[in-house]
C-alpha cells in the first residue's frame, strides 16, 4: 500500500481507548505522520468544547472537523473557523414533524459555542454549566447558529429511533446516529448535504489532497460516509454492526489500538 497524504480518524470508539484516553501507540502514530508530513485530522461529532482530551496531542492538524462536520476549528483555541448552520425554519419544521410521528422526542441544538435543550430532554449535557434549557424556538433564537440538532427519547434506542426518524426526516437534514452510553436514544441531524464526509472533503481541496489519497477510520453510522468517501476506509473491529458489510477494511478494536497499530504499519 502507498502511503496517504492525508489521515483522518473519528475520536470516541474508534481512535480512544474505551476510557476516552489516547494510548501511547496512538499518539505515536499520530506523531509518526506529523513526521511524514501527514495531515492526521481528528472528525468526531463532538462539540469543539469537548476536545479537551486532545490536549496533549499537538501533533494532530490544526483544524479540526466537529459535530459531525457541522463546524470546523481550531485545535488550539476551539475558535471556529467555518460553520455549516441550518436554517432555523427548517430546525423547526423537522422537530414539530419527528414529535408527531414519535411521540415522546425531545430536542438540544448544538451550536459552536454552546447547547442547549428542551426541559424534559434526557441529555446528559443538560448539567453541565452554561448550557441552556428552554423551549426550542428560544434556544435557536438566543444561541443562534444551530450546526446540530439532536433528538433524545427515552424509551427508544439510537437505531430503530434513528430508522423511523428517516422517512420523516428525507433529505430536509442529514440524518445519522452514534454510540450512547445512556439509556435513552439519539439521532443527530445536520444541515443537508454536511456531514464528516463533506466537511473533510472541503479540507483536502484547501490542503490538494484527493479522495483517493486519504485514509480514514471510524466505528459507527456517522463515520460510514467519511470512510466511504476516503480512498481507503477502515472499520475498527468494535464497530456498529452496519458498518462491518460495507467494504471497509477492518482493523484491531480501540481498545488494541487498532488505528494507532494500522497508522504505524502504513507508514
Amino acid at each position: 500500500m502507498s502511503i496517504p497524504r492525508l489521515i483522518a480518524t473519528d475520536l470516541d470508539g474508534t481512535f480512544l481507548r474505551p476510557d476516552g484516553t489516547v494510548s501511547a501507540v496512538n499518539a505515536a502514530a499520530a506523531a509518526k505522520a506529523a513526521e511524514r508530513g501527514v495531515p492526521f485530522v481528528i472528525a468526531t461529532g463532538r462539540p469543539a468544547r469537548w476536545l479537551g482530551v486532545l490536549d496533549g496531542l499537538t501533533t494532530a492538524h490544526a483544524q479540526v472537523i466537529v459535530s459531525n462536520g457541522g463546524a470546523v476549528v481550531d485545535l488550539a483555541t476551539r475558535r471556529a473557523l467555518q460553520q455549516f448552520p441550518m436554517t432555523p425554519a427548517v430546525v423547526m419544521t423537522v422537530a414539530e414533524q419527528l414529535r408527531q410521528a414519535i411521540p415522546g422526542t425531545t430536542f438540544g441544538v448544538e451550536t459552536a459555542e454552546g447547547f442547549g435543550c428542551e426541559p424534559t430532554s434526557p441529555s446528559r449535557q443538560r448539567d453541565e454549566p452554561g448550557h441552556l434549557i428552554g423551549e426550542l424556538p428560544d434556544l435557536i433564537a438566543e444561541l443562534g447558529g444551530v450546526i446540530k440538532m439532536l433528538g433524545f427519547h427515552p424509551e427508544v434506542r439510537s437505531e430503530p429511533l434513528t430508522n423511523l426518524a428517516a422517512a420523516v426526516v428525507g433529505e430536509q437534514l442529514t440524518l445519522t446516529h452514534a454510540s450512547v452510553r445512556q439509556s435513552y436514544g439519539m439521532i443527530e441531524l445536520t444541515a443537508p448535504g454536511i456531514s464528516k464526509a463533506s466537511t473533510l472533503a472541503l479540507l483536502c481541496e484547501e490542503l490538494g489532497i484527493e479522495a483517493e489519497d486519504v485514509i480514514a477510520f471510524g466505528d459507527m453510522p456517522n463515520d460510514a460516509e467519511m470512510l466511504a468517501w476516503a480512498g481507503r476506509g477502515y472499520v475498527v473491529a468494535n464497530g456498529h454492526n452496519s458498518m462491518k458489510g460495507c467494504g471497509f477494511t477492518e482493523v484491531a478494536s480501540n481498545n488494541d489500538d487498532g488505528v494507532g497499530r494500522t497508522i504505524l504499519e502504513l507508514l
